[in-house]
C-alpha cells in the first residue's frame, strides 16, 4: 500500500508518518516544502521525504503516481490574514493533481464546529470549506472533524499546561466557557490509520470526540486536579480575543497571531451532533481525564512531535521556486580563542536560549520578545524538543534551525517580523591546541526600513554580541574546569 502524507511537518502528520513508517505493509511518502527540514526528524523511520508546494502546480506534477491512499494535514492556521486564501489554494491544487491519478482515497482531518447561522470563526469556516473542496471529486474522501485534541505539544494542551502550571490565579475570558468535545491525540491517530483499510469506501464526513462534553476552564481545572495544584480562575467579559491572544503569548508558548485564531475557534461550540459515522469504526476514545494522565507520563526526553514544528506555524508563505537576492548585507563576526575541545567550546552553544537565555542582556531579549509579540510575532517562548543536539527546522525562541554539524556548527534563522531576513551562526574550528569561537549575526534587506533597521540597532548590537561570545567562551572555561 502507497501513502502520501502533506502536512507531514505539523503536529498530526509527524506522528501519523511514525505510526505508519514502523508497518511494512506501507510505503510511505511525505510531500515537504523543504524536506530538509524534516529528514533528522524521520531518520529512523521508512519513510521517503519529497519535495513539493501545494501553492505551486509545477512542483507536484505527478506526485500521486502509484499512490493509494493520500492524507491531507496541510494548515495555515499561523499564516497572515490571507491564511484563507492560502488554505484553499492548497485544497484546490491538490485534488486537481490527485483527480488525474489512480488514488483510491483521501483522508482528511479537519475542524469540528456547531455552523450556527454559520457564525463560525474564520479558522473553521475555512477548515470546513477545504473539506468541501476535497470532497467535490469523484476520489472517495473521508473527512474526520476533531475537537481539541489532547497530547503532549499539541496547541490546545500546550495553552492550558501553561496557563495551570505558571499562573496560581488567573482571568478567565468568556471563551473558556464553550462547550468541546476533546479527544486523545492517539485515538486520533486510530482513526486515521483505520481509515486506510475500512471497507467504507465513500465520501462521508465523520465527527469524531471523547466521551466528555466540557468547557475549556473545566479542562484546566481537571488538569489542576492531576498534577495537583489549587488555581484560582476569575471570569470576566470584556477580554477580547486580541486582548487574550496577547495574553496567552506572555505566559504559553503560542503566540499573537496564532492565538487569535484558536480563540476565534474557542469561541464557537465544537461538539458532535452526528455520532453515526464514528460508529462504523472499532475505536472508543477515552476520557479527558485518562487522556490527561496518558500525556503526562510521556517520559521521553524529546517530544514526538509539536503544533509549532511545522514551517508554517511562522512563515509566511513564500513559493519554492522564488529565491530572493537581497541588495544590502550587514553582518557582525566576532572570534574568541580558548582552550578546550571541540565538545566542551560547543556545550554552552548548544543549551542556549530558551530557560538558560542567550549568556548576556536576557532582558534585553526578552525586551525584543515582547516588542515582537505585540506586533505579531512570534515571541520568545518556544524551547527545543531535544536539548543535547540541534536538530534541522527545531525551533528556539524566534529562531529555528537551519543548519548544523553537531558539536561544531549551527546556523539559526530569526522568524520574527523583521524588515528583511536575520541569522545568527556559531561555528568551531580547531587552531593552536584550542578552540576558535566564531559567531556572525547576518541581516539582508532590500528595504530602506531594513537599513534602518540594522543601523539604528547596530550600537546595541555591538554590546550584545561582544557580550554573548564573550559569556559562550567565559561558560566553555568553567564547564571545562568543572570536569
Amino acid at each position: 500500500m502507497n501513502i502520501l502524507i502533506t502536512g507531514a511537518s505539523g503536529y498530526i502528520g509527524s506522528r501519523l508518518t511514525m505510526k505508519l513508517a514502523k508497518n511494512n505493509n506501507y510505503i510511505v511518502k511525505c510531500l515537504a516544502r523543504k524536506p530538509k527540514n524534516i529528514q533528522k526528524r524521520f531518520e529512523n523511520f521508512n519513510a521517503k521525504i519529497i519535495q513539493g508546494d501545494l501553492l505551486d502546480k509545477k512542483s507536484i506534477i505527478n506526485i500521486f503516481k502509484d499512490i493509494d491512499i493520500a492524507y491531507y494535514l496541510v494548515h495555515s492556521l499561523s499564516e497572515k490574514s490571507d491564511f484563507h486564501k492560502y488554505e484553499i489554494k492548497c485544497a484546490e491544487n491538490f485534488i486537481k493533481e490527485a483527480s488525474k491519478s489512480k488514488i483510491k482515497k483521501i483522508i482528511y482531518l479537519g475542524g469540528l464546529g456547531i455552523n450556527k447561522e454559520k457564525n463560525l470563526s474564520k479558522h473553521l469556516e475555512s477548515r470546513h470549506e477545504v473539506g468541501e473542496i476535497l470532497r467535490s471529486s469523484n476520489i472517495p474522501c473521508i473527512e474526520f472533524q476533531a475537537s481539541i485534541i489532547i497530547g503532549d505539544g499539541g496547541i490546545s494542551y500546550e495553552i492550558m499546561k501553561s496557563l495551570v502550571e505558571r499562573l496560581p490565579a488567573m482571568i478567565t475570558p468568556k471563551w473558556v466557557s464553550s462547550l468541546s468535545q476533546p479527544i486523545w491525540i492517539e485515538d486520533v491517530l486510530s482513526y486515521l490509520t483505520t481509515s486506510i483499510s475500512n471497507k467504507y469506501n465513500y465520501t462521508q464526513v465523520v465527527q469524531i470526540g471523547g466521551p466528555d462534553i466540557i468547557s475549556y476552564k473545566k479542562l484546566m481545572q481537571i488538569y489542576s486536579k492531576i498534577i495537583g495544584v489549587k488555581r484560582l480562575m476569575i471570569s470576566v467579559p470584556v477580554l477580547t480575543p486580541r486582548l487574550s491572544s496577547l495574553w496567552l503569548g506572555l505566559v504559553t508558548p503560542v503566540y499573537a497571531r496564532v492565538g487569535r485564531k484558536l480563540i476565534d475557534s474557542l469561541t464557537t461550540d465544537s461538539i458532535v451532533s452526528n455520532h453515526l459515522p464514528s460508529m462504523q469504526y472499532p475505536i472508543k476514545p477515552i476520557n479527558v481525564e485518562k487522556s490527561i494522565i496518558l500525556s503526562l507520563n510521556n517520559n521521553t526526553e524529546s517530544i514526538k512531535s509539536r503544533w509549532n514544528d511545522s514551517i508554517s506555524s511562522a512563515i509566511p508563505y513564500s513559493p519554492m521556486s522564488k529565491t530572493i537576492k537581497y541588495k544590502y548585507k550587514y553582518m557582525d563576526v566576532r572570534e574568541k580563542y580558548i582552550q578546550v575541545d571541540m565538545k566542551k567550546a560547543f556545550e554552552p552553544i548548544l543549551l542556549i536560549g530558551g530557560k538558560n537565555g542567550w549568556y548576556f542582556a536576557n532582558t534585553l531579549w526578552k525586551i525584543r520578545g515582547w516588542i515582537d509579540l505585540l506586533i505579531g510575532g512570534v515571541g520568545l517562548r518556544r524551547e527545543r524538543r531535544n536539548n543535547k543536539s540541534f536538530t534541522i527546522g527545531d525551533t528556539l525562541d524566534w529562531w529555528r534551525v537551519c543548519d548544523s554539524i553537531p558539536n561544531q556548527m549551527v546556523k539559526l534563522e530569526s522568524e520574527m517580523k523583521l524588515p528583511g531576513k536575520a541569522f545568527l551562526k556559531f561555528e568551531l574550528f580547531s587552531k593552536d591546541n584550542g578552540i576558535l569561537i566564531k559567531q556572525t549575526a547576518s541581516f539582508f534587506t532590500n528595504k530602506i526600513a531594513g537599513i534602518l533597521y540594522w543601523k539604528i540597532l547596530f550600537p546595541i548590537h555591538v554590546i550584545v554580541f561582544k557580550g554573548m561570545i564573550s559569556s559562550i567562551a567565559k561558560k566553555a572555561i568553567k564547564l571545562n574546569q568543572i570536569d
